[in-house]
């Protein structure tokens, strides 16, 4: 496969595993043995997941275990400010983001999978929240006009992009001048064998 077709292959493959993952709750995630089915061996993708539950703005419902980290501790989020959260997910983020940004501010979350934008939309709507909206978008060509942010965060999706580079540019793009970016992330250090390379669901 050339690389576009690596690419969108990827991005299906990942499409596809989030989709089962959104459709359970976190206790579900937690107990199967890699986050959405055991048909798989090899990836919990709750293993890294920090404890939201004492945040301000905790949405239990919106919670599906799958960040590893805090952006939004560390994001310098103000009261008035615009948030734009990658790869959003159910709102996890986005609603602790709201709890900051006030009633003056608003959260844009941005996710790649249908189902987890539903859901968003579901929790949200629930919540009677108005200043925070969710599109499905590709975060390597993001569904958003340009120096909108004061701030963006990422917790643990970047990783999942194939065209890195293209997704920091998309960041940077929306972000206004002297706003901040708080990404929590995997990253590996040294090399990778062949195995782990070639290996989709890694």
């Amino acid at each position: 496969m050339d690389t576009l077709e690596t690419s969108q292959h990827l991005k299906q493959l990942v499409k596809e595993k989030y989709t089962e993952i959104a459709e359970q709750s976190k206790s579900q995630n937690e107990s199967a043995c890699c986050g959405a089915t055991c048909g798989c061996s090899t990836v919990d993708y709750t293993v890294m997941a920090d404890d939201y539950s004492k945040l301000e703005g905790y949405v239990a419902d919106a919670d599906l275990g799958l960040g590893c980290g805090l952006p939004t501790e560390f994001a310098l989020i103000k009261e008035g400010d615009v948030v734009v959260d990658l790869g959003s997910g159910a709102g996890n983020d986005a609603f602790v983001a709201r709890s900051i940004v006030g009633q003056g501010g608003k959260v844009i979350g941005v996710d790649f999978t249908e189902k987890m934008i539903e859901k968003a939309k579901v929790n949200a709507e629930g919540l009677g929240y108005k200043n925070v909206e969710f599109r499905h978008g590709d975060i390597e060509n993001m569904p958003l006009a340009g120096n909108i942010a004061d701030v963006v965060v990422s917790n643990c999706v970047l990783n999942l992009v194939p065209n890195k580079e293209q997704a920091f540019r998309e960041t940077f793009r929306i972000l206004k001048a002297g706003g901040n970016f708080s990404v929590s992330d995997i990253v590996l250090g040294g090399e990778r064998t062949e195995g782990l390379q070639r290996n989709e669901e890694m």
